[in-house]
């Protein structure tokens, strides 16, 4: 293929020529051109309809490759860190044009004059420790995001849990009236700065304290807004996921919101995982839900998760206060998690950095007491990547049109030290292609589910449609893959060569380019 010229044209026009054009749709691909015109789609041509005389513009031969919408990953952790890497290398490297961020309860804003406690509060998604937050409010947050030029678009939902702890801090109790306005209000205040829709996340102190009438509360003001209501279930346990989707779909329904179920997998193994799929399409004839998947087996959290509800639910310090008070207990309670220490890798662990990469085999003496003398020094902000469910339940996730490809990944480079990468971060777009073609999905269905139907679900446009942004991937479908992995996690996909964001190339013949043409997408007010 020819290089695409990092300088535009008099013309400000770019021609992607003769590509196999999957215009997002999901309709079969055509041999086709994409016209480029400054920052939009001018055009999308069949090759028969091409002009007689050519094109007055740069041309990029695309020919045995494939040209699609951008990638638009409607679940990422990158609120902080694209601040910290704005080149946003991992997420380019795979694709990836626009990301969605705060999700699974957890943005940098709302919160109080306490944004140590805030941060506290969402330590798990921060793998920046060092950025400084220049806002207080999520205005601000937005206006900081809006403002640092980036190489992809980003947009944002708020954080449930941060508005809870804007409007009780960490309290465990059901939220009194007073409260419940106050969180309510710091809702309505995201919708009116931009936000595209709210995120709980009931694995999460503080929104796992969240009862069954503020999750309807919460419904209710994200469809007075048209946004998305994203959900990190209460619990993802194969046997009793189905409870944990129900607790969802009842709130949803009483408050009349679109409903996307975060990160779909089975934990733990059996053979329940085709029953909740099933369970999930009669849902479906009554409700609008839908759902993002990652093809990995390896989840990533913190290792609060591995503790009983009620002890996670009161947040890191009362962990802390546990694991000092009582050391024993806590690591029993950690040996019944049901993992096995080769299935549990170290992801974060910033005072004790020496840990991070290795898996409980390395433990010196009893695997989960070291687990807990890691929460004390860590003052309980530990994070693990967790072997946790079984390929055939990703292949089926990944066989089922109304579940999207997702990362929840971040923004990262290559020189990223702070914590370890989980892979996703770099190659769920492209490992999630290559799975899918071996499962034997057309391609045109392939390129829809990494790209218009998480976009429609987040209130984005996108497509190959005339008037539409020039978010433009080129690939080579043979050869599209990820080699990242827990050992060299920072690796871009293979197969990967042109990548415009409003037109402007960020990925030039597999090369980045520096450029940084992307925006804050706000969501405008109803």
């Amino acid at each position: 293929m020819s290089s695409l010229s990092r300088t535009m044209p008099r013309s400000g026009r770019i021609v992607l020529l003769g590509g196999l054009v999957a215009d997002g749709s999901g309709g079969d691909p055509f041999l086709g051109d994409v016209l480029v015109t400054e920052e939009r789609i001018d055009a999308v041509l069949p090759v028969r309809e091409r002009p007689a005389g050519g094109y007055d513009a740069e041309i990029i031969d695309c020919t045995d490759h494939v040209v699609a919408p951008g990638f638009v990953d409607i679940h990422t952790h990158s609120d902080l860190s694209l601040l910290a890497y704005p080149g946003n290398e991992s997420r380019i490297t795979q694709g990836v044009t626009t990301e969605v961020v705060g999700n699974c309860g957890m943005s940098p804003a709302p919160g109080t004059a306490d944004t140590a406690g805030l941060a506290r509060v969402i330590s798990t998604i921060d793998v920046t420790p060092d950025l400084e937050w220049a806002w207080d409010d999520l205005a601000g947050w937005l206006q900081t995001l809006e403002g640092t030029p980036t190489a992809t678009h980003v947009a944002a939902q708020v954080g449930h849990g941060s508005a809870r702890f804007a409007a009780a801090g960490t309290s465990i109790a059901p939220l009194d009236a007073d409260q419940l306005a106050v969180l309510e209000h710091e809702l309505e205040d995201a919708f009116a700065a931009g936000a595209v829709g709210v995120s709980v996340g009931l694995m999460y102190a503080p929104g796992e304290s969240a009862s069954a009438a503020e999750l309807e509360a919460v419904a209710r003001i994200v469809a007075a807004h048209d946004g998305l209501l994203s959900a990190h279930l209460r619990d993802y346990a194969t046997d009793t996921l189905i409870g944990s989707i129900d607790e969802m779909a009842v709130a949803a329904g009483a408050g009349g919101a679109r409903l996307q179920i975060s990160h779909l997998r089975g934990v733990g193994g059996g053979d329940g995982f085709p029953a909740v799929l099933a369970h999930l399409e009669q849902l479906r004839e009554g409700q609008d839900i839908a759902a993002d998947a990652y093809p990995y087996i390896h989840g990533h959290t913190t290792l609060l998760q591995l503790l009983p509800s009620a002890l996670r639910a009161a947040g890191p310090d009362a962990a802390v206060e546990a694991c000092t008070s009582d050391p024993a207990a806590i690591a029993a309670a950690l040996a019944r998690s049901g993992y096995e220490p080769a299935e549990i890798i170290l992801m974060k662990a910033a005072r004790t950095p020496e840990v991070v990469g290795k898996d409980l085999t390395d433990a010196p003496g009893d695997p989960w007491r070291w687990l807990v003398d890691l929460l004390v020094a860590n003052r309980g902000l530990v994070d693990v990547a967790l072997e946790s469910g079984l390929w055939s339940d990703v292949d089926l996730a990944l066989s089922t049109p109304w579940i999207s490809i997702a990362s929840d990944g971040t923004a990262l480079a290559r020189t990223h030290r702070a914590s370890a990468a989980h892979p996703r971060s770099w190659g769920a777009f492209s490992a999630g292609f290559q799975r899918m073609r071996q499962l034997g999905t057309p391609l045109g269905e392939i390129v829809r589910r990494l790209s218009t139907a998480p976009a429609a679900r987040a209130g984005i446009r996108s497509g190959l449609v005339p008037g539409h942004r020039a978010d433009v991937v080129v690939l080579d479908p043979l050869t599209f893959d990820s080699p990242a992995t827990f050992q060299d996690p920072a690796q871009p996909s293979t197969g990967l060569d042109h990548v415009l964001v409003s037109g402007t190339a960020v990925l030039d013949s597999g090369q980045l380019t520096g450029a940084r043409p992307g925006t804050l997408l706000r969501k405008a007010p109803q």
